[in-house]
């Protein structure tokens, strides 16, 4: 079954507190590694999302 949102109810939810689930990264972390280039695999789009969300301020 499919989900228009990118986040269904079965699915484990994208972000706990400040970490960014089954990455070991919290989301300061993570768009301190956006903002100098580095890769971040291992993301979800919705995970992306909220990282570049929050690298901008927003």
């Amino acid at each position: 079954m499919s989900c228009d949102t990118g986040i269904c109810g079965g699915d484990v939810p994208p972000l706990i507190g400040q970490v960014l689930t089954g990455t070991g990264l919290t989301l300061p972390q993570a768009a301190a590694r956006l903002e100098r280039g580095e890769p971040l695999t291992g993301l979800t789009d919705v995970q992306r999302r909220i990282v570049e969300n929050y690298a901008l301020g927003t």
